[in-house]
């Protein structure tokens, strides 16, 4: 039995603020529940509501069965994000986040005032599937636990790290080299021998990556078009061809 107290507290948890005072956040629909219950990260599981049938989500026994609750519909509804509700979601407490420095050989993504959920979240999905050790996000991008941004992970956001800092002393601290996606003025990123260690620093499609943080980049690149007078790529395609290109000499691990 769900109460109504309780409904309301997920329903809460579509506002910022709710959401970071009480550090927990909703994830929703079965493939990100699913996937929710088979990490062993440090999301922790504190309830779990459906309000259809629950038959084919495996869940773990260590999973205390105190904490899965059957909805209505009419309480799905309200504490649903979506126009139409899954019938499951899990509200979830946000990890103890401690910024680790990076490491040689690793790559990693650095986004510049990124405002958009959607493509801030399909960013963090393009780093699961290109391996990016982490992704270090500028204080005013949006945030990681947005509605929006948690679903458009498709569940990366569990094993992807991310972390809030200022870029300023991201680049200041590391011996890799920063490399940046620029419209003019960089290079081919098709024929630049690229490294295979580094920071890949994406802007937002309006502004791009701020003009006093060039001066941070030690390499410079652009993706050329071939069409005279064609619109800039939006920025999570960008982020495709960019990791694509760094990955192309990398072997890949088979999908099972």
């Amino acid at each position: 039995m769900v109460s109504q107290k309780e409904v309301q507290y997920v329903k809460e948890l579509k506002q910022k603020k709710f959401r970071q005072q009480n550090r927990a956040f909703v994830m929703e629909g079965k493939r990100l529940v699913q996937e929710l219950l088979n990490q062993s990260g440090p999301f922790p599981l504190q309830a779990l509501y459906y309000s259809k049938d629950l038959s084919d989500i495996v869940v773990p026994p260590t999973v205390d069965p105190q904490i899965i609750k059957k909805a209505t519909p009419t309480q799905m509804e309200r504490m649903s994000s979506h126009t139409t509700p899954s019938g499951i979601l899990a509200v979830v407490g946000m990890p103890e986040e401690t910024v680790l420095p990076t490491e040689k050989g690793n790559l990693y993504l650095a986004l510049d005032g990124i405002n958009d959920p959607g493509n801030f979240g399909t960013l963090i999905r393009l780093a699961d599937w290109f391996n990016i050790k982490a992704v270090y996000a500028s204080l005013d991008s949006v945030e990681l636990y947005n509605p929006k941004t948690v679903q458009a992970t498709m569940g990366a956001i569990l094993r992807v790290p991310v972390y809030y800092m200022d870029l300023f002393a991201l680049f200041w601290d590391t011996s890799l080299p920063t490399i940046g996606t620029v419209l003019q003025g960089g290079s081919n990123i098709y024929t630049t021998d690229l490294p295979d260690e580094g920071i890949v620093v994406l802007g937002s499609e309006s502004h791009g990556i701020r003009t006093d943080l060039y001066d941070c980049l030690s390499m410079r690149l652009y993706i050329p078009s071939y069409r005279q007078g064609s619109e800039s790529l939006n920025v999570a395609t960008a982020a495709a061809v960019i990791c694509a290109a760094f990955r192309r000499n990398s072997p890949s691990v088979p999908r099972t």
